[in-house]
Order: C-alpha cells, then sequence, then structure tokens
C-alpha cells in the first residue's frame, strides 16, 4: 500500500515539488480566545525566512499570522512578506513538518525554523464513529491518500485502489464502460452470501463506492481485522470500507481545477483465426464429420458468396472491422475556503468514456456541497450532499460475440449479388444491422447526504447526533428490434424496471475524554444507531410494437404484455460502547461492544451482540530502545474481535405464500395459494470470530517503513441451504449449518530509496497470503466411497463442500492429451476415437464417470499484491504502478467458446495447434472431432466441475499505469492568478502477462457477450490551483 505519510517524512526535496499544489491545503492551529496580542499598523511589514533545521530554505510554506487572515506563501529562497503588521505571533505550516509558532515583529529579520514530523504516525485514520492518531491504532486498518487515488487517473475509486492495499482484493465485474469493481477482504466468508465489505460514506452504511469522483475523496480506510470491524456490528464481516470526502479548511479561498482527455483502444485482443487459417479449420472439420478421414468438396462447406471470397482472397477482419478507437475525458472542478467559524466545499465533476465497441458509453455527473459551522466553542454544526447521475448504454448484448464468432469468409454484403447481408447460413447475424438495432440503458440517480449538530457542554464531552439519507433512483431499458440475435426476426421488445431506494442512518454519539493521574488517557464512545432501508420497483414489458420507441410506450405493445412490482423495507436497531485507554503513548487498549437488531431474522434470534478487544504495545517509546536512534516507530498489536451477518433476503426466515396455483379437483377448477418456501424460526447470525498479530514499524526516519500482519478469521453458524427430505415437500431449507477459516498474512513496505537535492526515489509494496477452507458443516458424510481422490474426507458431496479444503474447488476430469493413432484399440474402450481429449481413468475401472474425478484448485487466489514507484527529478514526476495475483484456476469461457467448438465449425476460432492425422499434437483435439470429453460437467455445473482442459490459470502480472508528469516553476506563474499548474501524461494497462489464452484474467468464467476485454489507455491531463 502507498502510504500517504510516505510523502510526508523526510521529504524536503519531494515536498518542495508538489509544494504549490498542496499550499493551500494545509490548515492554520485553531485560536483560542487569548492568543497574544496583535498590533497591526498600516505602514509596517514583518519579513523573514523559512528554513529547515539544517538552514535549507523551504519554499510553499504557508505563514499565517494567528488569529487573523493574513497570510502568506514563502518564496524560491523560502522568503516571506506579512505587509501592515508590527508584530505578534505566527503560525508556520508545510507538508511533511510540524506545525510551528513564532513571535515575530517588523524591522527585523525572522527566520524561523521547522522541524520534520512523523506523518506515518501523527497521520489520522477513521475507524468508525471516529478518528485516532495513527501511532494510537490497535487493530489492523490500511489507508489509501486521495494523492494515491488521482494518481491512476481511474473514474473509480475501487479501481484506483487495485493492487495498493496488502489483503484486499480488487476485481473489475465488465470490461464495459462504466462497469463496477468487486471488492474481497481476507478471503471467503460465507458460502451462499454476499462477500462484499460494507462500504461506509461519509458516515452512511451501504452507499455506493462507484458513484463517488476519486478527486472528491480525501481518503479511505479500510477496517480489516475483526477488532476493527465489529464496531460495525451484522454488517462487517467482510470487512469495511470507510470513505472521507474532502471538507472545507481555515484559508482564503481556493479554486481547483483537474482535466484529462484521452483515448482507449484493445491492445490484447485474441488471436483469432485469418481467413486461410479459418479454412483449412473448416475444411478439417469437414473431414472429420462429413468425408470419413477424408476431405470433402468446399461446396459442402460453404455458401456461394463464401467460396467467392476464397477465390478471391477476400476476407473480413470483424474484429478491426466493429470495433474503433474509444475517447475518454474527465473534469473536476472544487472550491475550497473558510474561516475558523465557517468551512466550505462545492465540486463538480463530469466522466465521459466511450466504449470500442458502438454504441456503448458511460457518463457521470457529479455536484457535491459541504458546509461546516462553528459559532462558538460549544456548538458546531454541518450539512453536505453529494449528487450523481449516470448514464450507461452497453449496446448490443451479443455484440462483441458476434463479431469473434463470425467467419472471415462472410462479408457485410453478399459477394455474388452485391445485397447486405441480414443473417449468414451459420445463425449468426450482420453486426452492421444489429448493432444499431438493441440498446441496454441504465440511468442512476443519486443523492448522500448528511446533517449534523455537535453540543460540547463540558470540557471534553460531545454530543452528536446526525442523520444520514441516501436516496436512489435507477431507470432500467431494454429495447430489441427484430432483426437482433435476441428477436431473430420475429417481431421486437421492450421492457422498462424502475427501483427506488432510500436508506437512512441516524446516529447519536456521545464522546467524553479524560486523564486519570496524568498519564492515564481514556476515551470513552457510546453510540444509538437506527438504520431504515426501503425499495420498491416497477417493471414492465411487451412486445410486438408499430414502431421504434424503445421503452418509453410499453402501452403500445400488443403482445405479452407484463407488469410486476416489488416492496421491500428491512431495519437495524444498534447500540454500541468503545473504550481506547493509552498509558503515556506505549500501551494502548481498544474495547468494544456492539448488539444489533435486525428484521430480517427470525423472532427470538433477531438480536446479536458482537465484541472486540485489542492491544498494543509501542516497543520504541520504552527507555530501553532509546539508544537505537535509527528506529523511529516499532509496535507491537494484538486483537481479538467478532462480527455477524445476517445474510439472507428481507422475508427469508417468515413463511411466503406463492402466487396464484390452478387446481382441478374432480371437474371442477379452482384457483389458490401455496406455501413458497419452509420457514426457519431458529436461523440466527452468522459469526466471524478473528485473533490478529500486527507489527507496525518505521526505520532511519522513516525511510523504511511498513506493516506485517497475520490473521486467523473463523466463521460459525453458516448461513446455506440444508437439505431436508423430500417428504416435507421441499428441497431445502436455510440454516446455520457449517464453518469456514481464512488464514493468512499481509505484509506492506513503504521505502524512499534515493533522495538528494534533486532526485527522489520511492517505493510502496505490498503482498498477501490467504488460506481458505470448510472446517465443519452440520451434514456431512464419509466421501470415501465418492472417488478415489476424496479417499478419507468429509463433507457434504451434494453441494460439493469439503471440510479441510476451500468453499470454491474444482473437480475435474483431468485431460491427459488426445489419443493418438496408434492408441484407437484403447481409446475404443472409453468409447473414443483417435484425435479425441483422453482423460485420466483415475480408478481403473475402465470407465469414466464422476468417481474420476480430481480437486483441481480453488477459483480464488492465494496471493495478491501490488507495487508502485514514485520517482521526482526536479520538477519532473514519474510513477509506475502495478498489480498481480497467483493461485487460482477457473473455467475459461472464451475458451470453452472458441476453441472447443461451443457451435462448431459455425464459429470463427482461436489460432492453436490443434490434432490431424499429419500433426499429431496433445495440446488440442481435432475439429470436428473432439469427442465425450470436450466438455463433461458433473451435476454441480460447469464452473466448478468439467474437464481440466476447459480450465485456466487466472495468474497475471500487470504495469497499471505509468505517469509522467511536469510541475511549473513556481517563477514562471509569479505575478498572475495561478498557483500550481501541473501537467501529466499516463498510459494505463500498458503491460499484462498471463496464462496462454487469457485475455482478461480477472473475467475469465465470463462470456464475452456480457463483458468486454481489457483496453490499454492514453491520458494527457493538467491540474491547475488559482
Amino acid at each position: 500500500m502507498q502510504s500517504k505519510s510516505i510523502f510526508q517524512t523526510n521529504g524536503r526535496l519531494y515536498s518542495m515539488i508538489i509544494a504549490s499544489a498542496l499550499t493551500m491545503v494545509t490548515l492554520p492551529s485553531f485560536a483560542e480566545n487569548n492568543f497574544a496580542v496583535q498590533n497591526v499598523q498600516q505602514d509596517a511589514k514583518v519579513k523573514g525566512q523559512v528554513t529547515d533545521v539544517n538552514g535549507e530554505p523551504i519554499i510553499g510554506a504557508t505563514v499565517t499570522l494567528k488569529g487573523t487572515n493574513k497570510r502568506a506563501v514563502t518564496d524560491l529562497d523560502g522568503n516571506y512578506v506579512l505587509p501592515n503588521v508590527a508584530k505578534g505571533v505566527v503560525v508556520v505550516s508545510y507538508v511533511g513538518y510540524k506545525t510551528t509558532e513564532q513571535a515575530v515583529s517588523a524591522g527585523k529579520n525572522n527566520t524561523i525554523k521547522i522541524e520534520e514530523a512523523n506523518g506515518l504516525l501523527n497521520e489520522v485514520v477513521v475507524v468508525g464513529y471516529g478518528a485516532v492518531k495513527k501511532s494510537d491504532l490497535t487493530g489492523a486498518v490500511a489507508s489509501v491518500s486521495t494523492k494515491d487515488l488521482v494518481a491512476t487517473g481511474l473514474a473509480s475509486a475501487a479501481g484506483a485502489m487495485q493492487g495498493a492495499v496488502s489483503g484486499v482484493n480488487i476485481q473489475r465485474s465488465s470490461g464495459k464502460p462504466g462497469s463496477s469493481y468487486n471488492i474481497l477482504i481476507r478471503g471467503l466468508n460465507t458460502i451462499n452470501g454476499s462477500t462484499s465489505p460494507l462500504i461506509v460514506i461519509d458516515g452512511v452504511p451501504g452507499a455506493q463506492l462507484e458513484n463517488i469522483n476519486p478527486d472528491d475523496i480525501e481518503k479511505i480506510d479500510i477496517l480489516k481485522d475483526a477488532s476493527s470491524t465489529a464496531i460495525y456490528g451484522s454488517r462487517a464481516t467482510n470487512g469495511v470500507v470507510i470513505v472521507t470526502t474532502k471538507k472545507g479548511a481555515n484559508r482564503a479561498l481556493q479554486v481547483s481545477y483537474s482535466g484529462s482527455v484521452g483515448f482507449k483502444d484493445y491492445w490484447y485482443k485474441p488471436d483469432m483465426m485469418n481467413g486461410e487459417q479459418y479454412v483449412r479449420l473448416a475444411r478439417e472439420y469437414g473431414r472429420a464429420t462429413k468425408g470419413k478421414g477424408q476431405y470433402v468438396d468446399d461446396s459442402a462447406l460453404f455458401s456461394s458468396s463464401e467460396l467467392k471470397a476464397i477465390e478471391t482472397g477476400t476476407y473480413t477482419d470483424w474484429f478491426d472491422e466493429m470495433t474503433s478507437t474509444g475517447f475518454i475525458t474527465s473534469h473536476s472542478l472544487s472550491v475550497t475556503g473558510g474561516t475558523d467559524k465557517v468551512k466550505y466545499v462545492t465540486s463538480v465533476g463530469f466522466y465521459d468514456e466511450d466504449g470500442t465497441l458502438d454504441p456503448q458509453f458511460y457518463r457521470r455527473y457529479n455536484v457535491r456541497a459541504a458546509v461546516d459551522a462553528q459559532p462558538n466553542k460549544y456548538v458546531k454544526f454541518g450539512a453536505s450532499i453529494y449528487a450523481t447521475h449516470s448514464d450507461q448504454e452497453t449496446g448490443n448484448e451479443d455484440g462483441l460475440q458476434t463479431v469473434l464468432r463470425l467467419r472471415p469468409t462472410y462479408g457485410r454484403y453478399n459477394y455474388v449479388t452485391g445485397e447486405e447481408e441480414l443473417k449468414y447460413g451459420s445463425g449468426q447475424w450482420n453486426p452492421y444491422v444489429t448493432q444499431k438495432n438493441q440498446s441496454w440503458r441504465y440511468k442512476k440517480y443519486d443523492a448522500l447526504m448528511n446533517a449534523y449538530i455537535e453540543i460540547d457542554p463540558i470540557k471534553n464531552l460531545s454530543l452528536r447526533t446526525t442523520f444520514s439519507p441516501d436516496i436512489r433512483f435507477v431507470d432500467y431499458g431494454m429495447w430489441a428490434d427484430k432483426y437482433t440475435k435476441r428477436m431473430q426476426g420475429s417481431t421486437n421488445m421492450a421492457w422498462n424496471e424502475r427501483t427506488t431506494t432510500t436508506n437512512w442512518v441516524w446516529d447519536n454519539l456521545a464522546n467524553y475524554k479524560f486523564d486519570v493521574a496524568k498519564d492515564h488517557h481514556f476515551d470513552v464512545t457510546g453510540v444509538f444507531s437506527m438504520t431504515k432501508y426501503v425499495s420498491d420497483n416497477l417493471h414492465g414489458e411487451a412486445r410486438t410494437f408499430s414502431f421504434d420507441s424503445h421503452w418509453y410506450a410499453l402501452q403500445n405493445g400488443s403482445a405479452n404484455i407484463k407488469l410486476s412490482s416489488g416492496y421491500t423495507q428491512t431495519s437495524l436497531l444498534s447500540y454500541l460502547g468503545r473504550l481506547n485507554y493509552n498509558y503515556k503513548g506505549k500501551y494502548l487498549a481498544t474495547l468494544s461492544y456492539r448488539e444489533d437488531g435486525s428484521s430480517k431474522l427470525a423472532k427470538g434470534n433477531k438480536w446479536g451482540g458482537f465484541f472486540a478487544a485489542a492491544l498494543a504495545w509501542r516497543i520504541s517509546e520504552e527507555n530501553f530502545m532509546k539508544q537505537f536512534e535509527w528506529i523511529d516507530n516499532l509496535k507491537l498489536r494484538v486483537s481479538l474481535g467478532q462480527s455477524g451477518n445476517d445474510n439472507v433476503s428481507a422475508y427469508q426466515t417468515q413463511g411466503q405464500i406463492s402466487g396464484a396455483k390452478y387446481y382441478t379437483f374432480g371437474t371442477t377448477d379452482v384457483i389458490g395459494n401455496v406455501p413458497n418456501n419452509l420457514r426457519n424460526m431458529d436461523l440466527g447470525w452468522e459469526r466471524t470470530t478473528e485473533y490478529n498479530i500486527g507489527l507496525d514499524f518505521a526505520f532511519l526516519r522513516s525511510r523504511i517503513s511498513g506493516t506485517f500482519e497475520f490473521y486467523n478469521r473463523e466463521t460459525k453458524d453458516l448461513i446455506m441451504n440444508k437439505t431436508v427430505p423430500i417428504t416435507s415437500g421441499y428441497g431445502s431449507v436455510k440454516a446455520n449449518v457449517g464453518s469456514v477459516r481464512n488464514r493468512g498474512f499481509e505484509f506492506t513496505l513503504n521505502t524512499v530509496n534515493i533522495e538528494n537535492k534533486n532526485f527522489r526515489w520511492s517505493t510502496s509494496f505490498n503482498i498477501a497470503h490467504n488460506k481458505n477452507e470448510i472446517i465443519d458443516l452440520q451434514y456431512k458424510e464419509d466421501l470415501s466411497s465418492r472417488g478415489k481422490s476424496m479417499e478419507g474426507m468429509l463433507g457434504d458431496y451434494a453441494n460439493l463442500w469439503i471440510i479441510g479444503q476451500p468453499i470454491d474447488i474444482n473437480y475435474n476430469l483431468k485431460t491427459i492429451g488426445v489419443w493418438q493413432l496408434d492408441e484407437a484399440e484403447e481409446a475404443a474402450k472409453y468409447g473414443c476415437k483417435p484425435g479425441q481429449y483422453k482423460v485420466l481413468d483415475l480408478n481403473g475401472d475402465g470407465a469414466i464417470n464422476d468417481a474420476d474425478r480430481v480437486i483441481d484448485g480453488k477459483r480464488t487466489p492465494s496471493l495478491t499484491g501490488g507495487m508502485t514507484n514514485n520517482l521526482v527529478y526536479k520538477n519532473f514526476d514519474l510513477s509506475i504502478g502495478s498489480a498481480f495475483q497467483t493461485g487460482a484456476r477457473l473455467r475459461n469461457q472464451f475458451l470453452v467458446s472458441y476453441c472447443l467448438e461451443n457451435n462448431n465449425m459455425n464459429l470463427n476460432n482461436l489460432n492453436r495447434n490443434y490434432w490431424t492425422p499429419e500433426n499429431p499434437t496433445n495440446e488440442w483435439a481435432q475439429p470436428g472431432n473432439m469427442g465425450t470429453y470436450r466438455g463433461k460437467a458433473g451435476p454441480w455445473g460447469n464452473q466448478k466441475s468439467d474437464v481440466s482442459h476447459t480450465m485456466s490459470s487466472s495468474d497475471f502480472f500487470r504495469i497499471t499505469q505509468v505517469t509522467l508528469g511536469y510541475t511549473l516553476p513556481k517563477s514562471w506563474l509569479a505575478g498572475i492568478f495561478l498557483s500550481n499548474v501541473r501537467l501529466y501524461a499516463m498510459l494505463q494497462n500498458p503491460l499484462l502477462l498471463t496464462a496462454d489464452f487469457v485475455y482478461y484474467p480477472e473475467q475469465l468464467t465470463q462470456n464475452v457477450a456480457g463483458t468486454d476485454f481489457m483496453t490499454t489507455n492514453m491520458i494527457f491531463g493538467i491540474n491547475v490551483s488559482f
């Protein structure tokens, strides 16, 4: 993880380079009413210089006359001037250095020396219902700063964190513009439920991270261990991501603008067959299927138009024909300022990304405003609103798949008649026709609001109430004209779904800080919280419209008119308390307890209590460590905590009644209803208990710093479907039936490798390992009889849950090559022929069945990580980011579709080395003769069980971004209204290393029709401050 603090410690030269952008962000200390008397007169002026402890000038430091808005910024020589000031006290602030106060007066040289601050320890971390200094942190919390987020140039904050945080695996759900990301923290904690962490944005749990412009984010804190997440109780089993947006500040008005434009295109596109390669494949297919080992005439394989194309060598590269370079642009404008009584910020943002396949696009508009006021020392209040509107068009649902499937022997126009083709003999449709005839449109509106008032009636006691509603509206429509793959030329159809969601949270917090005998510091917090979630939706659809009205006139459809609606309401009531203890900054303790009551669980099981305890010892503060001056920080942390999960739908524990059912009693037809499900009145919480051991370190004035974490997380009372006797009339019921464990380590290392007057090179590296296994099941059997590979194992065979194995194993037949000509007799025993796939008869019984399957890896990675290098030379900066993962195998749907003949020779194929009698390879079977084991799914479905050659490793190493920037010298901006200008160029995803035939390792299981390939993007941008 690239920590914000690496730029704040021992970083004078680096800070000088970025000072212009950060100058106006520094906050002067709050002034008390008893500040020193200032003497101001019109003709006097205070002059001086700000230096470091070695006498080197500090450029861009802010010098503020205490108690006023008068301020100056040091120039290239570190000098400052405060006009109309005779004497007083100034406050000097500069990023990476301690805020310093000093008396000054006119007529003398007021030199002020400032010391470097240990930013690693002073950095503030948000931990839920409060914040602590990193030095006082007892749990496992990782942070990502705004600088790290915007450095990637991505429109998604989740995407910007990819590879930056140890133990956090982030993968994109689709390659289409505007697609969201999936976040997994410390492995799979549940079998059937959601594995997504709780997202908290400005105190609102359950908010949408994808709606937030990264430019508006101050920082993101990720709570990973149970001692940290327990404060959020029932919703925190999968971790917590806390997003803090930027606030106003006590300073003169500052205007900042960030803008970029760029282009995107496919860099890593599949190696599909060209015309000549496909013709050879088709002939080989005909030889195997129609010619009894002999080639057949081309007229039996190709249409007259195709024969003409083959004769003239006129082939179509459909991928290049239908895809194009996409355009990307992003703009953000913010205004920040305030006084010691009122602080404000407002911003607007716009992001626009085209797809590489028309008509795909994604547009997002953000508007934000926040104000915080403190009229006196007793009262604070404030409000904010973050409004987002996004518009996403994903286009033809079969668009990219059609482009890849079309034979290169086809053309847009028939090569014989010259007419535009509509549908080809292979069953594929002409994309020039279909691309414009279908639309999938998602319009989203989101208003995230927050209002609070805080009263401090006595010293160290604060009472705060916060109301935070999040209101979302989604308008989702689909239109398919008759000439599309979906409608097959029959008719047209449209449907529209509108969903309104209101999620509000009301938190009431009391906090009291007190000391006992000077060295014992206590911080006590109590919270009463109410949460309510309400969602309603309306869905309508129809077919056979007389004109293209999309989904805006469903009443005009004349067939298959359908209407449905739904309503969901849940609530959560919570009480929680937390105690933080600090003795001399050496010994730290945190205790917390939370009670949650969930409307989703059964009566008698609605309430659950969740505890946490954590201890920390700052070893570096002990007297015996003072001799080791090179050790800046050494802290040992130990924690134990529990969180919960009400992992069921809103009314899962209640008996549900079916819709209308028709019954016949004798000769009488009646309408009635039946129970839809078995209810379980004993259904309770999933509970995750975790212990965590951590070590924080910083050496050599924080030039080397990092963390190491070891964790053991056990989830009990897993909520999943329990098989029940068929005589009950049902197959299963939701119950608490199992336990799973995640155990692993995380390591983060930040280093300043080289630092001198003109050059600085820093590195941030992280790596994490996780082992997932099922440790108990309510229903389990001896699996020895199920197959040789399961001898001695216990588990639930029907669901493929095996004690001692990961939740997400693959259970495959093992491919051991291709049957060769001299193996024809042996192949026949298994119903196979030469040229077909050969699989392992594990038990040697002469038959291939599920007993011959083997455990073939798992579907989540064991090892994840990333690294970022930042280099600065004078005014130039260079950043290189990377991410990697290893240890997972998944079914490669693209491989299955384009190497394993999902549609026989009707599809174009990936270029590969396949078997023929003249080319007896063991890599790929003969086209048209792949045999019974081309694919062979078990009863668990092909994502969990198939043949091993359908699988691929999802290992990858990717350079996520390379950014080169240049900050204009201050002297160039002297005398104009600009305070900072930085220009940059960025290349996103310039390098990707994967296994063969893997083009998007994070989406191996996805059908290309529903996703897209990864693109490489070239971005040019500018950052300006006024």
